[in-house]
């Protein structure tokens, strides 16, 4: 039996059945990938800048959030996307035509010196940080608020249960124009 106003082969508001499959890999890939880079790439950054990593150490619960995105700002899990221009637009002066493929690189969007002053410096105190790393607008990531939330469980816990935490020999970067990863991060503790 079909529920009361639900269309054989449509799901809830109209998403048809293919559409829901999608969306639902959508949703488990975006955020399988993102935060397998985004940790390694956030401690990697940590155990780069070590002073930081003291201070913040030193007072984990209250700056633990900022933290988070700063290190996302710095090393944003994914570096670009591409869309599809749907209506005809300026943009920064210059014309898109709709059907125009347009690239956002959050990995340079992140590091703008118009919004964020000395923006190559990482900075766990950095407030305001309106870091593109998840999208922005009606592209907002919908997993963002849960990513961060798992990174701070995780970084949290690396930085209590770990405090001697230290690399162990070079990181391997993923090879990608598009996630920003980690294939190795060798790193020891006592």
């Amino acid at each position: 039996a079909t529920p009361t106003g639900i269309v054989p082969g449509l799901l809830a508001e109209g998403l048809t059945d293919a559409e829901f499959e999608n969306m639902f890999f959508l949703f488990a890939v975006a955020g399988n990938e993102t935060l397998r880079n985004g940790i390694p790439g956030a401690l990697l950054t940590l155990l780069q800048h070590r002073d930081q990593l003291a201070d913040l150490r030193r007072d984990t619960e209250a700056r633990l959030d900022t933290a988070v995105d700063e290190l996302l700002r710095y090393w944003p899990p994914v570096m670009q996307f591409r869309r599809t221009a749907t209506c005809d637009v300026t943009l920064g002066g210059r014309a898109i035509r709709a059907g125009d493929k347009v690239v956002v690189y959050h990995a340079s969007a992140n590091r703008d010196e118009t919004v964020f002053p000395d923006p190559d410096r990482l900075d766990l105190t950095r407030s305001p940080n309106d870091h593109v790393s998840f999208g922005f607008g009606p592209h907002y990531c919908l997993g963002a608020h849960l990513a961060k939330t798992q990174m701070r469980a995780m970084l949290g816990q690396v930085l209590t249960r770990m405090p001697r935490i230290r690399p162990d020999g070079d990181p391997v970067r993923l090879t990608s124009n598009f996630q920003n990863g980690l294939k190795h991060l060798p790193v020891r503790w006592d």
